[in-house]
């Protein structure tokens, strides 16, 4: 459900004169490892106007599982709140916070890595703009991104293993989906909507579902993956007129010789948006399977990942 989160907290005099008095110039973090604090680290800003610090959390560590739901956040709060007072002394500092970056994720297990790559060669046929989202591709990760909002696909095992870093269990052979909520989206929400920048808020089911709904269905179309002869077969045997099944296969092979954005170029906006749609009700997806993997089918990882 929730990856990482970070926070801005700020501080009074008495907080700095704290950590001052009982660590002297010990780093922050180096004070969190010694009493057995993980999952968090602290940055301070202290030769700013207004001192302040920014904490990263990483909620799995914390709980050190990878399952992570609403029910976790009296926990994950506990343990923020201990950080807190051992750093600065104030176990009230907490309610000053403001929530700066929330991640939502969700994780598909994968255990063969020639499939992971599989899909994530299925993924660079997404559109390279929706909306206000722009794609990136990196070697593990797809982003689709703008100031406000981060939409990223990923091997996560690779992507350890790229950096050289240690793989969780909860890690191993998964595939991620992640909407990164920035601090631009945060402060509209607040200003705008009224809605509180507090993590509490944003750790509920609903909200997770709102953001991975709503920005994982605007990128990635919903249906099964099919090798082209099978998803031609499929879209054959379809109760529908003969003139849509034929629309949809010359859809299928325009996306087949080119990607997704070749087929929205191809015909006009209500056009693309109306087969689309058909797609999803059928649950049958537009991107097929390059012959070269001999494989006819591949369930979709988005409608696992959906609410």
């Amino acid at each position: 459900m929730i990856h990482t989160a970070e926070l801005s907290i700020v501080l009074d005099k008495e907080h700095l004169q704290f950590r001052e008095n009982h660590y002297g110039t010990e780093p922050i973090n180096q004070i969190l490892h010694m009493h057995m604090i993980k999952g968090i680290s602290i940055v301070e800003f202290s030769n700013k106007p207004i001192a302040f610090c920014k904490l990263v959390i990483d909620i799995p560590l914390i709980l050190n599982r990878g399952n992570v739901d609403e029910n976790d956040y009296e926990q994950v709060e506990s343990y923020i709140r201990r950080a807190l007072s051992i750093v600065y002394g104030d176990v009230l500092l907490f309610e000053q916070h403001n929530l700066s970056r929330i991640d939502y994720r969700f994780d598909v297990e994968i255990s063969n890595e020639n499939i992971r790559k599989i899909y994530f060669e299925l993924f660079r046929k997404l559109k390279k703009k929706t909306a206000h989202l722009e794609k990136k591709i990196y070697f593990t990760s797809q982003y689709h991104q703008c100031k406000s909002i981060h939409i990223i696909f990923y091997d996560k095992e690779q992507e350890r293993g790229d950096k050289n870093e240690h793989v969780e269990r909860w890690e191993r052979g998964v595939m991620r989906f992640e909407v990164s909520v920035e601090k631009n989206h945060l402060k509209y929400k607040k200003y705008k909507k009224g809605e509180p920048r507090f993590l509490k808020d944003y750790f509920k089911k609903e909200k997770y579902a709102h953001y991975m709904n709503n920005y994982i269905l605007n990128i990635c179309p919903t249906g099964d993956f099919y090798s082209y002869a099978k998803l031609e077969a499929i879209i054959a045997s379809l109760d529908l007129s003969t003139r849509e099944k034929l629309q949809m296969k010359e859809i299928v092979k325009c996306v087949s010789k080119g990607s997704l954005d070749t087929a929205a170029e191809k015909y006009s906006a209500s056009t693309y948006r109306k087969y689309l749609k058909l797609f999803n009700e059928h649950g049958i997806n537009p991107i097929t399977i390059p012959p070269k993997y001999k494989l006819n089918y591949l369930e979709s990882l988005v409608k696992q990942a959906v609410l």
